[in-house]
């Protein structure tokens, strides 16, 4: 596991807008942390949280999948607006 490949995913999924439409239609951080396995990319939620940490508010926002409709999700399930 690897704080590089938290990195790597994130670059990644901020690049291809594919990737960051897959990102956030999962529910939870665990599925985007299994999806990320998947791919190749292997890190754990800690190592992820620190490359996060690197990232502006925004751009984390976008590779976390927590905007949805122009409001921050208050919870992972659901944001509690319809689009």
């Amino acid at each position: 596991m690897s704080i590089e490949h938290a990195r790597e995913f994130i670059k990644r999924v901020k690049n291809e807008n594919d990737l960051w439409e897959q990102a956030a239609s999962f529910q939870t951080r665990e599925e985007r942390r299994q999806w990320a396995q998947g791919l190749g990319y292997d890190f754990t939620g800690e190592e992820m949280e620190q490359a996060s940490s690197e990232l502006t508010d925004d751009e984390l926002e976008q590779v976390a999948g927590g905007k949805c409709c122009g409001y921050t999700c208050e919870s992972e399930n659901q944001c509690g607006y319809d689009i």
